[in-house]
């Protein structure tokens, strides 16, 4: 009888029993990732089945061609002479929203200060070329100071989109979803327009900062203690638009307000702050009150109906009043008077056809834009989809996670020393982060970022299970001069990314 054969260990430590090990370990992170994934991943949103008011309509706008994937829940009228028809689709927070359901509006706000204007101007208060440092002293002398209050209005006045104050944040705030108009009170603004330059030249640029020096003039030539008051006491109030309000303060949003959200499912946050009241920064309504909006502006009973006539070209295409956009109907037909909205998580539009005297509204509580809806309503075209390049950016980030998450399992398994794998585990987690942020969640669901954590996972785990079995040296033998730089730079990505989640 011939003595048993000792075979050596293999060369990387792995016994067998290791190598079944591993497989178990790799398959349950598979199970756990996707099943994590799907349950507290980012949300495909899509407009639910949930609907309220009338069937008709719902069903009008439950037919309408394309996709809704991107909406969440959709409040929607139609406006004729005999008054409104109202319906709610999918969820907003507790079913289907009713006629009365708060929504942040945006800028279709900018339509009540333009209104203010005209009103104004009917009164004698203001004439349209006054000069806007008539109105607001410290501006004499500026360049902001002689603008006219038409062409703030028109959003032909020079000036930029922005004052300084909220400019110099503004791209952090979106990137890191965070209010960007808190930190601009109206002396703030007073005080941007006072060292902002004025392009004459610069022709139409839209400008939230000039519509809000607009509303502030106003608000000096009535005698009114501030913005939220004239618009109340000349527009809303009388009215009886009883649920449209402002919030100068976080303490004044709405408790009832829906929560908006942005593409991957995640809560939007609230935008407040006085400066941009008058453009629309922080502005609730509900579809009941903003109907009345419509139907008193299509009747001519609305305070400062003539803020409808256009006053100026806006582009090629289309001609603006006071706040009032006019340009060709979505339907190719006709003329139709309009503005839409758009805050952190919500979008809007209102839409007039003055010479049918009817009128369509949609306000959402995604970003996805509720300007589709109102298209493909008149129109009969499809709903726009998502953009080409967002969605091969989506996916592309998807095969990014995926790739590192693989290639750090390859080495996990493989590994003779720590350091190559957590370097790779890194870079998958920066990924991951950024996936998580702009990944394809308008198609799928979180089972899909489910799976591109599952190998980073599994190497984790592997890698776990190979040191405990057989202690692997930190810093490889070879090319360890690599390896550092490459961890500490993927952990700068992975930090700037855990600000996009």
């Amino acid at each position: 009888m011939t003595s048993p054969t000792i075979l050596p260990p293999p060369a990387d430590g792995t016994r067998p029993r290791t190598g079944r090990a591993i497989l178990a370990v790799i398959g349950a992170a598979a199970l756990v990732a996707i099943g994590a994934g799907a349950a507290f991943g980012p949300a495909h949103q899509t407009l639910g089945a949930s609907s309220a008011g009338d069937a008709a309509l719902v069903e009008r706008i439950r037919d309408l061609p394309g996709s809704f994937d991107s909406f969440r829940s959709l409040s929607v009228a139609e406006i004729g002479p005999d008054g409104a028809v109202f319906a709610g689709l999918g969820d907003a927070g507790a079913g289907a929203p009713e006629s009365d359901t708060v929504f942040e509006l945006g800028s279709i706000t900018k339509t009540f200060t333009g209104a203010l204007l005209a009103d104004a101007i009917e009164r004698g208060e203001v004439a349209a070329d006054d000069q806007l440092s008539e109105h607001l002293p410290d501006l004499e002398g500026t360049a902001a100071g002689g603008v006219t209050l038409a062409s703030l209005s028109q959003h032909s006045s020079g000036l930029p989109g922005l004052g300084a104050t909220a400019e110099a944040s503004s791209v952090m705030n979106v990137l890191f979803n965070e209010n960007a108009y808190g930190t601009t009170t109206r002396e703030q603004l007073i005080a941007d327009a006072a060292i902002a330059p004025v392009d004459p030249e610069q022709g139409v640029v839209y400008s939230n900062f000039a519509v809000s020096l607009l509303g502030y003039a106003l608000v000096s030539a009535s005698g009114a203690e501030d913005y939220p008051t004239l618009l109340h006491d000349r527009i809303t109030g009388p009215l009886g638009m009883d649920d449209t309000t402002l919030a100068p303060t976080e303490a004044d949003i709405p408790a009832d307000a829906v929560p908006g959200f942005l593409t991957n499912g995640t809560p939007a946050t609230r935008w407040w702050g006085e400066g941009y009241l008058p453009a629309g920064a922080s502005s609730f309504t509900t579809a009941a009150d903003l109907a009345i909006w419509a139907q008193a502006n299509l009747d001519g009973t609305a305070p400062g109906a003539a803020a409808l006539e256009p006053t100026a070209p806006m582009g090629d295409a289309a001609q603006i009043g006071w706040g009032w956009i006019t340009s060709t109907s979505f339907s190719g037909e006709g003329l139709q008077t309009w503005h839409n909205g758009g805050t952190a998580g919500f979008r809007t539009i209102l839409v007039l056809d003055r010479d049918a005297g009817t009128a369509f509204l949609a306000l959402s509580n995604t970003t996805a834009p509720a300007d589709y809806i109102a298209m493909s309503y008149a129109s009969g075209e499809p709903i726009v989809g998502v953009a080409s390049l967002y969605s091969i950016l989506g996916w592309a980030l998807f095969g990014l996670a995926l790739l590192f998450g693989a290639l750090a399992l390859f080495r996990a398994v493989r590994a003779k020393a720590l350091l190559p794998t957590i370097s790779d585990l890194i870079w998958a987690t920066a990924a991951l982060l950024l996936l998580w942020n702009a990944g394809p969640w308008f198609a799928v669901g979180g089972w899909v970022w489910g799976i591109a954590l599952a190998p980073a996972l599994a190497a984790a785990a592997v890698l776990v299970l190979r040191g405990s079995s057989h202690r692997l040296p930190f810093s490889p033998a070879r090319r360890a001069w690599l390896w550092w730089p490459t961890a500490v730079l993927g952990v700068v990505v992975a930090v700037v990314s855990v600000f996009f989640w």
